[in-house]
């Protein structure tokens, strides 16, 4: 149980740049209470707006046997509260009484029957059932208040300026409540700057971690509990290498009527991809259309999916100048990519090898994250070679052009062709990365688990699943086809596609529409 004293000691955390603080968070959290025998009780508090239920969200995927309980839920009617002019950092717009007993009864495993507030109703007009985890995440700004502090095992803070806080209330107030903006800046005011200011505001001196949220919405730890602190060093000097290993899905661009980037259709399909169990994502890829992207959209949906995806993510800067792939990488690695994705250079088709490999190892010696060499002849008419291969410092080659010949030559191969992806695995490799998982990630998710664990019957019942969406998906058209197949699975999803691709036929589209029946 942490000191419920007013202060706690802290030290100020030095970045580590190849890993998210859920991944900072959660391995402390895993490693403390390895041996637990009643759950977890985990506070994430701090002022509105400034990320916690994303963060929560995250988290909850790291640890195992997780629960988020959103303390949201338990706010008074919103006739009680206009009675007594109270927002929702004041204690008095809560139930404070029927979440300490809740807490209690979740630390002693019992299950509670929370209550579900109705935004239209102004009234907690249902209840739903919650059993305890091993993990129970307490989602609130009121979270980490001192009514709750005896009963929390350990605190985190997120802060961030007020201009993020009040950007962030007004898209959310006007997107999701349907309030005025009028409405929306005035329940800013005077439930972040005065009443959490007022009641909120000192749990950061006992809070055990503080992360703060930047103007976009970029996480960082700022500061650990000494002995957090401590086990974090530790866990840091004991990191293995990170495994990229399995299915990589590149993650397709949505666009909106406008030609813009689609965000909220980006987010959906992103947390599509997450609630099929898939672990790891490629931004800005050929399937992303890096190559329509302007560089600021690239950091942007990079930035998305950092945010709203839990797994790994490979970011591909997608330039031909050294310096600019160079800047790009740098970039990525201090916003949190997990691994960087680059192909060789493309204007000047078949460049000499010694440029090639210079150029791949200029960039390798310039990042500590893994660097995965894309070899893709097709496109940059400078494909990469078994002797180039050996010359280079790399972690791993993705490859388009499916030469399992080569695949001794890279320390990790991870295949560009759907349907060889067994047959690449009995000879070696790692990983592949499949375009259509896109749309439809099952097979591809079970795929990974089947080929893990050597079971190649299994495996190669999934095999022949993906042959049938490689029948209809395949071609110079795949991406325009994977996008309208896309609109068929997620809510509000645009197949359009930027120049110079165009969209298909209506012939292709039938084709599409009778493969995506089968798939559900």
């Amino acid at each position: 149980m942490p000191d419920t004293s007013p202060t706690q000691t802290h030290q100020q955390y030095k970045h580590h740049k190849s890993r998210s603080p859920e991944k900072i968070v959660s391995g402390i959290i895993t490693a403390r209470w390895a041996h637990a025998a009643a759950p977890v009780i985990i506070a994430v508090g701090g002022p509105g707006g400034t990320g916690k239920t994303t963060f929560c969200a995250r988290l909850s995927q790291l640890l195992p046997q997780s629960v988020v309980v959103r303390l949201d839920d338990y706010k008074t009617s919103r006739s009680t509260r206009q009675d007594k002019n109270v927002f929702g950092a004041h204690p008095c717009a809560n139930k404070i009484t029927l979440i300490k007993k809740h807490i209690g009864l979740l630390k002693r495993g019992q299950s509670i029957s929370k209550p579900v507030y109705n935004a239209v109703s102004g009234e907690a007009d249902a209840t739903e059932a919650v059993q305890p985890g091993r993990f129970v995440i307490l989602d609130g700004e009121i979270s980490t208040y001192k009514e709750f502090r005896a009963g929390v095992d350990i605190s985190i803070f997120i802060d961030s300026d007020w201009k993020t806080q009040l950007s962030t209330r007004i898209n959310r107030d006007i997107d999701l409540r349907g309030y005025s903006r009028e409405k929306a800046i005035a329940t800013f005011l005077q439930s972040n700057l005065r009443e959490f200011a007022r009641f909120g505001a000192e749990s950061k001196a006992w809070a055990d971690i503080h992360l703060y949220c930047h103007d976009d919405y970029r996480l960082e730890v700022e500061a650990l509990a000494t002995e957090y602190y401590s086990l974090e060093q530790q866990l840091v000097s004991g990191i293995e290498r990170i495994d990229l290993s399995g299915l990589v899905v590149p993650l397709a661009t949505p666009f909106a009527y406008n030609n813009r980037v689609d965000t909220r259709s980006l987010v959906r399909h992103i947390e599509f991809l997450a609630r099929h169990g898939v672990k790891r994502l490629l931004v800005n890829g050929t399937t992303g259309e890096f190559f329509s992207l302007t560089l600021q959209e690239r950091r942007d949906t990079f930035l998305l999916a950092r945010r709203f995806f839990p797994g790994m993510i490979l970011f591909h800067p997608g330039c031909d100048s050294l310096a600019q792939a160079l800047a790009e990488a740098a970039w990525a690695e201090y916003h949190g990519a997990d691994a960087i994705v680059m192909l060789p250079p493309w204007y000047i088709p078949r460049l000499p090898h010694d440029g090639i490999v210079a150029y791949f190892n200029r960039i390798s010696e310039a990042l500590s994250l893994p660097l995965i060499l894309y070899n893709s002849p097709l496109q940059t008419q400078n494909g990469l070679t078994k002797s180039m291969l050996k010359r280079i410092r790399h972690h791993g080659l993705k490859d388009n052009a499916k030469d399992l010949a080569i695949i001794k030559a890279t320390p990790r191969y991870f295949i560009g062709g759907d349907r060889m992806i067994v047959n690449a695995y009995e000879k070696g490799a790692c990983g592949f990365v499949s375009a259509k998982s896109n749309m439809h990630p099952a097979p591809y998710v079970a795929l990974e688990k089947y080929l893990a664990a050597g079971d190649c019957d299994s495996a190669q019942a999934q095999q022949q699943k993906i042959h049938r969406l490689c029948d209809v998906l395949s071609g110079n058209r795949e991406i325009p086809k994977i996008k309208y197949a896309l609109a068929h699975r997620i809510d509000g999803y645009r197949s359009g596609v930027r120049l110079p691709l165009q969209d298909i036929s209506d012939a292709e589209r039938k084709d599409v529409d009778a493969l995506v029946l089968e798939c559900r």
